[in-house]
């Protein structure tokens, strides 16, 4: 994720632990001026399936609503709604797109592919 200030910019990646350790809070708390968020692409709640006790864990952090189902019917983590939820009033752009359902991004959760991809992002 790119949040973007007046006067900085922050790159964040947090996974599950990160976001319920409160990564993304803390880095909006340190920027102190985060205009808006740019949400790139991340295995999304149809596709992540989750432990129940980890969903336990990310839930009493950021609120039951990250609780979600797979679509053929596990327990899953809605990644997306912890983001949001950890953003608090920031407003956010989200692409949309789900790491585990296209091969444009790799996965190693869904296809255990050990490429990565990157977010770049500058001031000018």
């Amino acid at each position: 994720m790119v949040l973007v200030g007046h006067e900085a910019i922050g790159v964040v990646h947090a996974g599950w632990r990160g976001l319920a350790a409160g990564v993304i809070e803390a880095t909006v708390a340190a920027m102190g001026d985060v205009v808006e968020a740019h949400i790139g692409p991340h295995i999304r709640r149809g596709c992540y399936e989750f432990g129940a006790a980890d969903l336990d864990t990310v839930a009493s952090a950021l609120g039951e609503r990250v609780r979600a189902t797979t679509t053929w019917g596990t327990p899953a983590l809605d990644l997306s709604e912890g983001v949001r939820a950890a953003l608090g009033s920031v407003p956010y752009h989200d692409t949309g797109a789900c790491t585990a359902c296209t091969d444009l991004y790799y996965s190693w959760r869904a296809r255990t592919e050990r490429e990565r991809f990157a977010t770049l992002a500058w001031l000018e």
